[in-house]
């Protein structure tokens, strides 16, 4: 049953896809979704409904949680994103859990900024920070060497969005080769565009048409790359054993 869902990025409520998904049947959820902190802050398809109020963030979100609990299989992870300024709230809210804390740079940036995770198991016991470096770069999103740099535009499309350097560490470190990964706040695509490049299974959702319709193109794009990577490693290989490249 859970075939039907892999490797698609649907534009859906978070909560009504999570409601079709079988129970136990996800490897991991890591996922980012609305911080609820700012007062103005503004999707495409309109604004954070918790308008900074703490109470309204949880009411809107629990909900969307305990169904990402019940899709896990056990003893598997959930990494959610949460902005420090609620931090009084996470052990209620989030019962058993570790605070992980990753620091994105940027060359040219004058500071290094921290990102909180909420990372627990299904059965909300805390999973430990890895024994790694967490120092991620935030470069490849705006620079134009990188194969998926995005413009100015396309990156003003979204309030947040995330490396892909970042997503792959939370990837890396809470699941293996070919397990599946839900997002169900994927936005422009950076956890599912991670987890393709790392050989998982993958779900993605998001509430915006144009966030899906991006992360789609990306995830798109990447495929074609590592096709026509795939085909000139071929004709390379063999011209060096003197044979004529495939048409």
């Amino acid at each position: 049953m859970i075939d039907r869902f892999i490797n698609k990025v649907f534009h859906e409520d978070a909560l009504m896809l999570l409601q079709a998904l079988p129970t136990a049947s996800v490897d991991a959820v890591i996922t980012d979704p609305m911080y609820g902190t700012g007062r103005k802050v503004e999707y495409d398809w309109g604004p954070d409904p918790a308008g900074g109020d703490p109470a309204k963030h949880w009411f809107y979100h629990e909900p969307m949680y305990q169904e990402c609990r019940r899709v896990l299989k056990a003893g598997c992870a959930v990494a959610w994103a949460q902005s420090p300024k609620f931090h009084n709230y996470f052990s209620v809210w989030f019962g058993g859990h570790r605070l992980w804390t990753l620091t994105r740079y940027r060359q040219r940036g004058r500071n290094a900024t921290g990102h909180v995770w909420i990372v627990q198991t299904r059965e909300q016991k805390p999973v430990e920070f890895p024994h790694r470096d967490s120092l991620i770069s935030f470069e490849t999103i705006f620079s134009s060497a990188a194969p998926d740099a995005m413009t100015l535009r396309e990156h003003n499309l979204h309030p947040c969005v995330k490396p892909v350097e970042e997503m792959a560490f939370m990837i890396d470190v809470l699941t293996k080769h070919g397990q599946i990964v839900l997002d169900c706040f994927c936005g422009l695509g950076s956890t599912l565009l991670a987890a393709e490049q790392l050989g998982r299974r993958w779900i993605g959702c998001d509430l915006s048409k144009q966030y899906c319709q991006r992360a789609m193109k990306r995830l798109a794009d990447f495929g074609a790359r590592k096709r026509n990577e795939n085909t000139s490693g071929r004709h390379r290989t063999e011209e060096e054993q003197g044979k004529p490249p495939a048409p």
